[in-house]
């Protein structure tokens, strides 16, 4: 008798469960009856029409999923060379406003400059324009205007 390994007998002793295995199986296949359908003319053209309609479906569908991934790469590549031409932008400014020498403005005419601001601010027109009036009333205001003026 020869002597065998353990590893080689495990293997033996899986090799012998997977073939009894694979026998029950083909002994239960072998064993099931075939059922047959009948299937009128009718209902294997319309299966036919369905089979073709959803396959057309799914290539349309295809098609769809393909023009989204082309616009959407070329979204994110116009987004880049955005951000590029945005970096560039920002460079440049910096680069010009540290060519500019620094003005120091002291406090007191800042608040000068403020208060006349403010004051630009608060001026109202004179004199309002009204556009209600009728046309024969607007051109008496303009002819009054024009004698005020050429006075």
């Amino acid at each position: 008798m020869k002597k065998t390994s353990r590893k080689e007998t495990a293997r033996s002793r899986h090799f012998l469960k997977t073939k009894r295995v694979k026998r029950k199986r083909d002994v239960e296949i072998k064993n099931i009856d075939p059922v047959y359908l009948k299937i009128t003319y009718d209902e294997a053209i319309k299966s036919k029409k369905d089979l073709l309609l959803s396959e057309l479906s799914l290539l349309t569908i295809l098609k769809i999923i393909k023009e989204y991934r082309t616009l959407r790469t070329e979204k994110f590549r116009l987004k880049s060379n955005l951000y590029k031409a945005i970096r560039e932008l920002d460079l440049s400014i910096r680069k010009t406003k540290s060519v500019f020498p620094f003005l120091k403005i002291p406090e007191k005419l800042k608040r000068k400059e403020i208060a006349k601001i403010e004051n630009v601010e608060e001026i109202k027109p004179a004199r309002e324009i009204v556009f209600d009036e009728d046309l024969e009333s607007q051109l008496k205001n303009i002819q009054e205007r024009l004698k005020s003026v050429g006075r």
